[in-house]
């Protein structure tokens, strides 16, 4: 961890300084616009573009999974800014020169700064506001813009492509009237031309390793000749035009700066080359192609200022030069995938049938996500049921042992033009999108708490929908979206703050469809999953984080979320970077490396006791199981277990004492989290270990008024074993969930 503050004596101070920034950078951003556009008519700007792209996103995956990016301070939006400048300039003022390294290194400076003038113009403007409220609104659509600026994966590039083709095949076949292709064309063509450019690319940079494998100039000559292809002269004819002394060094930057020139090709397809690819039509290939590009001069007339929220290239990602096309980074299409497929079906007035086929597919794809993640679980999708003469209706509810999951499906876009206007526009944008589903859930829960307290109507209400009131002693909700909405849950403090969400709701999270399938996977017990979907809905409560919901989960691998201790630390934390072992995971998968799978971060005792309920799954397993994860982080596991073996043998000696110490109790700081106990015995008490156990449980929970307790026996001659007998005594447990 890394902590940041500015002392209160310096708070003039920082702020001076970060205004006197954001002017500074707001003065050169002409100048360095000009400079771009003056590069352009020097240099052919398509190749500075795919060779901008080339490095900057050059990555490798390292055996363990970690991603090594040569330029790491180069990110996606970088280039897909570029890329919109290059469109800005009209063919007839290009240049015809090759980009050099000189020219080049200007691009990965001057492309950035152009960028970052963009958040400096946002911390002037918001020099002026006062009113809280305003400011409130500012504050998200802060969040907003950068998530929309900076943010480009919103899954991992496989998934990205079932969950894209599963969720556009229904309108295939209406689309190809209108533009002569459909859906799954567009997500064929696309992966083939992905694929074909990470070949050549390959290719490429494999080349470039033989050539560097000679040991002098001659040799590197030798072999840059023998496995270049369609190269002119020879490499003698090379050597006599360079200086003799010529240094090994400088061979390799000439080489690889001629060897650039071909990084143009790498990216540049006709019609004929990707039909081929796919063995699609050629009519049809020409059709797609067409939809997909912009060509030069196309944004002539765009403000550069809006380039930042709303680029063009993001549904354009290809360039059209002639009859050929350069797709300077065909992963961009798929991060943009929704937009791109958005802005095709709208134009062929299907609209609305993409406005229905997503909110089917979200809740098709929610109930089967969890039909897998929990075996046996029942399952009811799209319930209705009444109250007080008023319809209600809830898109999923999981019943899974003494758990109710009470899941909603939204899946309305998020559109930042839509978030970027004034405060009613953005409140209305948070009623539909985040509030309302929380709504809806909480309703539910309100029943169910109603019916465990004795409430006949609601009792009716609940076993006419196959609830059963004594069963659900907990309750779960979140809101499943299509789009990541993380960047408005994230943001509850402050929506409270002002008014926008009561002050007494409790608002569910919401989770991306493809994060949530993530979260499962990585959480493959049961107890784990639901305790982090439990246990989420806090976290967003009590403290301000800045992160997306993988960084929440590599949160969660190593505290299980007991962070008490940092909240009465910190107002705000960043968990940016997080999800770095998840990431390694799934990107070393898909590169075929055997990386194994990231797992929370549990001691021995905890984690044999969590496989052993999964394993017996005695009635109310689940919630022994989350009351444990909630009793103590790694560290606190360890002093447990350090003490349980101290006890084991202070058992064995005094046992016959009937005032000896026999038990370890845990004790969580937050008072909702109920208390853990463990009853160590020697086999001689055998007989009386229920009795006692009981007896302990209830003399804690009166002493210390708590409303439950976990108790664990474990026999001191069979210390193998994780437990012996467990019992969960609740005493009023059920939350006090009412409805906003």
């Amino acid at each position: 961890m890394q902590q940041f503050g500015i002392e209160p004596d310096e708070h003039a101070e920082f702020k001076e300084a970060m205004l006197s920034a954001a002017r500074a950078a707001i003065e050169q951003f002409p100048a360095n616009l000009s400079k771009i556009k003056r590069e352009f008519e020097n240099t052919f700007p398509v190749s500075v573009l795919t060779t901008f792209f080339n490095y900057g996103m050059q990555a490798s995956i390292r055996s363990n999974g970690d991603q090594h990016k040569s330029l790491p301070d180069i990110l996606q939006h970088h280039g897909e800014l570029l890329h919109a400048l290059v469109l800005t300039l009209p063919i007839g003022k290009w240049g015809d020169q090759p980009p050099t390294p000189d020219v080049m290194d200007r691009f990965f400076k001057l492309v950035p700064q152009i960028s970052d003038a963009f958040f400096m113009q946002r911390v002037l403007d918001g020099e002026a506001i006062q009113d809280e409220e305003a400011q409130v609104v500012l504050s998200l659509q802060e969040r907003i813009r950068f998530h929309t600026h900076g943010v480009r994966n919103w899954g991992y590039f496989d998934d990205v492509v079932v969950l894209s083709r599963d969720l556009y095949a229904s309108l295939d076949q209406r689309l190809s009237p209108h533009h002569g292709f459909g859906t799954s064309d567009m997500i064929d063509i696309l992966l083939a031309i992905t694929a074909e450019f990470e070949r050549r690319n390959d290719q490429h940079w494999d080349t470039l390793r033989k050539v560097l494998r000679g040991r002098t100039v001659r040799k590197m000559v030798d072999l840059y000749y023998k496995h270049v292809p369609g190269l002119e002269g020879s490499g003698d004819e090379m050597l006599d035009i360079l200086p003799k002394s010529v240094t090994r060094e400088k061979m390799i930057g000439l080489l690889m700066s001629h060897l650039d020139i071909r990084l143009l090709d790498v990216a540049t397809f006709t019609v004929a080359e990707v039909a081929a690819l796919t063995k699609k039509p050629e009519a049809a290939t020409q059709a797609l192609l067409d939809a997909l590009a912009f060509e030069p001069g196309s944004l002539e007339n765009q403000k550069p200022e809006h380039l930042f929220l709303d680029n063009p290239v993001w549904d354009h990602p290809a360039i059209r030069m002639g009859d050929r096309f350069v797709l300077p980074l065909p992963h961009m299409a798929f991060s943009h995938i929704h937009r791109l497929m958005d802005r095709l079906i709208v134009e062929a007035g299907l609209q609305k049938q993409l406005k229905d086929r997503r909110a089917v597919y979200l809740e098709q794809k929610l109930e089967a996500v969890f039909r897998s993640a929990l075996p046996g679980a029942e399952i009811k999708p799209n319930i209705k049921w009444k109250r007080n003469g008023q319809q209600f209706e809830n898109d999923l509810i999981v019943i899974f042992d003494h758990v109710v999951i009470i899941a909603e499906a939204k899946s309305h876009r998020l559109t930042p033009s839509g978030l970027r206007g004034g405060k009613e526009r953005v409140k209305r944008h948070l009623d539909e999108m985040v509030l309302e589903p929380s709504v809806q859930s909480l309703r539910l829960e309100a029943l169910i708490m109603a019916a465990r307290r004795g409430d006949a109507a609601a009792i009716t209400t609940l076993t006419d929908i196959g609830i059963d009131p004594g069963m659900a002693k907990r309750v779960v909700r979140l809101s499943v979206t299509l789009d990541d909405f993380s960047v408005l849950s994230a943001s509850e403090p402050d929506f409270k703050k002002v008014g926008w969400v009561p002050q007494d709701h409790a608002l569910a999270p919401s989770i991306l469809i493809s994060d949530l399938q993530c979260v499962i996977d990585i959480l493959d017990n049961p107890i784990l999953l639901l305790h982090y979907l439990t246990e989420r809905a806090y976290l967003q409560k009590s403290i301000n984080m800045l992160g997306d919901e993988l960084d929440f989960l590599g949160l969660y691998l190593i505290t299980g979320f007991n962070i008490t201790a940092l909240r009465d630390k910190f107002s705000n934390f960043s968990l940016a970077g997080m999800s770095a072992p998840i990431d390694r995971y799934y990107l070393g998968r898909a590169a075929g490396l055997n990386v194994p799978k990231p797992k929370m971060e549990l001691r021995p005792l905890w984690r044999d006791i969590i496989d052993g309920l999964f394993q017996s799954s005695p009635p109310g397993w689940t919630l022994v199981g989350m009351q444990l994860l909630s009793s103590a982080d790694p560290a606190e596991q360890r002093a447990v277990e350090r003490n349980l073996h101290k006890l084991r043998a202070n058992v064995r000696k005094q046992y016959s004492d009937p005032k000896h110490i026999s038990t370890v109790v845990i004790r969580p700081p937050e008072p909702r989290k109920g208390a853990v106990m463990f009853y160590v015995f020697p086999e001689q008490l055998r007989g009386t270990q229920r009795t006692v156990m009981h007896q302990l449980a209830e003399e804690l929970m009166e002493a210390d008024n708590l409303s439950s307790c976990v108790i664990f026996s474990r026999s001191t001659e069979k210390w193998g074993r994780p437990y012996e007998t467990v019992l969960l005594l609740e005493h009023n447990a059920s939350p006090q969930a009412t409805p906003a």
